[in-house]
């Protein structure tokens, strides 16, 4: 079944798209939540008329991605954590901390945008990877050092 995307869904589409799925997942998920509807004649003329207004915001979007992945890149955090003999944590960093960390340095990110497939848990220095906006992704440093109180 052929959809058009009324909003972003993570890693699936972008307003606007227009995708096959299965009807299933169309049905019960993507038009029941309004994320979605079906690429029927009418709907798609409306498309027509909406994607110069999408494209604008897609345009501001990625400027505002942009310098974000920029001001990302010059983000070097540092936590002090109690640590085992071997460099295992006692309490693992998490997104949410990395997070609060980077807003705290006055830069505006959702912890959603953080790719990171589950807590730091070493000691050391972690690379952390963000997806913030389609295409636009960047990389900032964690370093974990040992709390030695």
């Amino acid at each position: 079944m052929k959809v058009i995307f009324l909003a972003d869904l993570a890693d699936v589409a972008h307003e606007g798209d227009i995708k096959e799925v299965k009807k299933g997942y169309a049905d019960n998920f993507l038009i029941k939540k309004g994320i979605a509807v079906e690429a029927t004649v009418s709907n798609l003329k409306r498309l027509e008329k909406k994607l110069a207004e999408i494209k604008k915001k897609d345009e501001d979007r990625i400027k505002s991605a942009g310098d974000l992945a920029n001001k990302l890149k010059a983000v070097h955090l540092e936590f002090k954590r109690k640590a085992g003999e071997t460099g295992k944590l006692y309490g693992a960093v998490t997104s949410q901390e990395i997070a609060d960390a980077i807003n705290e340095k006055g830069i505006a990110l959702d912890k959603k945008l953080l790719d990171m497939k589950e807590a730091i848990k070493d000691l050391g220095t972690h690379e952390v990877k963000v997806k913030i906006f389609k295409e636009i992704k960047s990389i900032f440093k964690v370093t974990i050092i040992k709390d030695e109180e």
